[in-house]
């Protein structure tokens, strides 16, 4: 299979993980009957409980040292953790906008990880690093979108 068939595979597949970002994101500005923060919230919970489950994939490579291996096995780890904490920030009733605010800190924190992290491996594709940013960006871009009904 040729890199343009990954690049547009990946760039697919990873479009399919938006959605969940852009249904909630403007349900928090519709105008419920008697729209209280106890209504809008749920929507928020969900938006919340969507983001913070974004993950990446560790790959062991030989050329890799016991440093960088020990970092690459542990950021398969550490992006959940802030994302744990985001969910329950918003279920102990945290207002939504400083949850959603600490949440794209944690996508941005973790697409910068990621950019560095990746340079430890040659064989990624030349598209890899572009995708992950636009979809970061699409992320943010969604939370933003929620994160401005809540003020």
């Amino acid at each position: 299979m040729s890199t343009v068939i990954h690049g547009r595979s990946a760039t697919l597949l990873g479009s399919f993980g938006l959605p969940p970002f852009f249904v909630p994101a403007p349900a928090t500005w519709v105008p419920f009957e008697g729209t209280s923060p106890q209504v809008q919230r749920p929507v928020g919970t969900a938006l919340v409980g969507y983001g913070a489950v974004h993950g990446g994939r560790v790959r062991r490579t030989p050329h890799l040292t016991c440093t960088q291996a020990w970092n690459a096995l542990g950021w398969g780890v550490v992006p959940a953790l802030p994302g744990w904490l985001a969910r329950l920030l918003a279920a102990a009733g945290v207002k939504m906008w400083l949850v959603l605010t600490f949440l794209i800190g944690d996508l941005v924190f973790c697409r910068l990880m990621n950019r560095k992290l990746l340079r430890m491996y040659p064989d990624v594709p030349s598209w890899l690093p572009c995708l992950r940013t636009r979809l970061t960006l699409g992320a943010i871009a969604a939370l933003l979108v929620a994160l401005f009904s809540f003020h």
